[in-house]
C-alpha cells in the first residue's frame, strides 16, 4: 500500500485507476488537497464527494471502482522499479499553465533531466510522412535550438518528431518525448533506441496508465499537452488534417507563437504549413534565429508582463530577473549571481517571463546548454 508520506507515488496511483480523466483527477487533488488525502478519501469510500455535479451518475460509478482498485499495488511496484516521478495540479513545480482547458492533472515522467521542465521549450511538431527535406530542417531546427539551451518538446512519432528530437540530442541538449501511451509501452516499436535516447538525455512523459496500449483517439488528446508544454511551435512540415495541425490549433487556443515553415505547393506534406500561413495562424519559419527571437533569447525584443502601471509585472523573481538583464546578454550563472536566486528559481522566472504578454522589452538572455 502507498506510503502516506508520499504524495509523488500517491499522484501515480491516482493517474493509473480505472475510468480516471484529467477533470476527475484534478476535482480530487482541489477538493482534497493533495495526492496522499485524495488516495485516502479513496480508502475510506467518500472520494465522490469531490465529483458531485461531475457527470454525476458515471463519475460516482468510478468512484465506487477505485475503492477497490486503490489496494493493487502494479502501479506503485513498476513506478518503484522504473524510477517514474510525476509532478500534479496545483504543485508549485508543475510545468504547465493551469489557465489552460483541461490541463492534466498528473503528468508522469522518466528520465535523467528532470532540468527540461526549467528550461524555454520549443514544441517541434510535424508529419509522419516528412520528406528527405523536412526530416533535414527539423534534425538541425532540433540541434539549433538545443545549442541554444532550449529544449525541444515533440511526440517521439516516426518522421518529423524523431528527427527533432536525433537533432537535439546529437547536440548535447535535453528533450522531452511525450506520448499517448504508458511509460512501460514503447510506441512506434522501431523507436526502442530512441526512447532510451531520450530517457538518457531528457524526459519521456505521459499522462496515461501504466500499460495503456496505443488508441487513435489519444493522440489528440496527447498533442493538447506538446501545445501546452511548448512556449512556442514551430510546425516543420504538416498535411492540412494531421496531428501537427491539431498542436498547432492547441498552441493558438494557448495563446502560444506558432511558427510554420513554407513549403512547395506540390509537396501535399507541407500542405498544412502553407495553408496556417495562408489563414494567419503562424508566423513563417525561415531558420532556426526565428524561434529563439519568438521565445526573446537572442537581442531581439521579447515580450514581458505589464502591471495595471505599465511597468514589469510578473512573480517578484521575474521582475528580478528582468531587471538584472539590464538589455544585455546575460548567462544563467551571472543572472543567478545578480539577483541571488538560485538557478532553479532563475529557470522557473525566465520561463515565466518567455509566457508573458506585455509590450516592454528585454533582451539578451544566452542558455548554457
Amino acid at each position: 500500500m502507498i506510503d502516506p508520506d508520499s504524495n509523488e507515488m500517491a499522484a501515480i496511483k491516482l493517474a493509473c485507476l480505472p475510468q480516471m480523466t484529467p477533470v476527475r483527477l484534478r476535482a480530487l487533488l482541489a477538493h482534497w488537497g493533495g495526492p496522499s488525502l485524495a488516495c485516502a478519501a479513496i480508502i475510506d469510500g467518500v472520494a465522490a464527494d469531490a465529483l458531485t455535479g461531475r457527470l454525476e451518475h458515471k463519475s460516482i460509478s468510478a468512484a465506487r471502482a477505485w475503492t477497490q482498485a486503490i489496494a493493487i499495488e502494479r502501479p506503485e511496484l513498476l513506478a518503484r522499479s522504473r524510477g517514474t516521478r510525476a509532478v500534479w495540479s496545483g504543485q508549485d513545480d508543475y510545468p504547465i499553465d493551469e489557465g489552460i482547458p483541461d490541463p492534466p492533472g498528473v503528468l508522469m515522467y522518466e528520465g535523467d533531466r528532470p532540468d527540461a521542465f526549467e528550461r524555454p521549450r520549443v514544441a517541434v511538431v510535424g508529419t509522419r510522412s516528412a520528406s528527405p527535406h523536412g526530416l533535414k530542417d527539423a534534425y538541425e531546427i532540433g540541434a539549433a535550438l538545443a545549442r541554444a539551451g532550449v529544449v525541444v518538446v515533440s511526440g517521439l512519432a516516426i518522421g518529423i518528431d524523431a528527427a527533432a528530437h536525433h537533432g537535439a540530442l546529437d547536440a548535447g541538449g535535453p528533450v522531452i518525448g511525450i506520448i499517448a501511451t504508458g511509460l512501460d509501452v514503447v510506441y512506434p516499436r522501431r523507436h526502442n533506441t530512441l526512447y532510451d535516447r531520450v530517457r538518457r538525455g531528457g524526459l519521456i512523459v505521459s499522462e496515461q496508465p501504466f500499460g495503456m496500449q496505443p488508441r487513435r483517439e489519444l493522440f489528440p488528446i496527447r498533442n493538447r499537452i506538446i501545445a501546452a508544454l511548448g512556449d512556442v511551435t514551430a510546425v516543420i512540415e504538416a498535411t492540412v488534417t494531421g496531428g501537427a495541425r491539431i498542436t498547432a490549433k492547441a498552441a493558438v487556443d494557448y495563446g502560444r507563437h506558432v511558427l510554420a515553415m513554407p513549403g512547395s505547393r506540390r509537396n501535399p506534406s507541407a500542405a498544412g504549413c502553407n495553408d496556417m500561413l495562408r489563414l494567419g495562424e503562424a508566423h513563417p519559419l525561415v531558420e532556426p534565429n526565428d524561434l529563439l527571437e519568438a521565445l526573446g533569447l537572442t537581442a531581439a525584443s521579447r515580450r514581458v508582463p505589464l502591471d495595471k502601471n505599465g511597468a514589469p509585472g510578473g512573480t517578484p523573481d521575474e521582475r528580478a530577473v528582468h531587471s538584472a538583464l539590464h538589455g544585455e546578454p546575460a548567462t544563467l550563472d551571472e543572472i543567478s549571481a545578480r539577483t541571488g536566486l538560485g538557478p532553479s528559481e532563475v529557470a522557473r522566472a525566465i520561463a515565466g517571463l518567455v509566457r508573458g504578454n506585455g509590450a516592454t522589452r528585454a533582451h539578451g538572455l544566452v542558455w548554457p546548454t
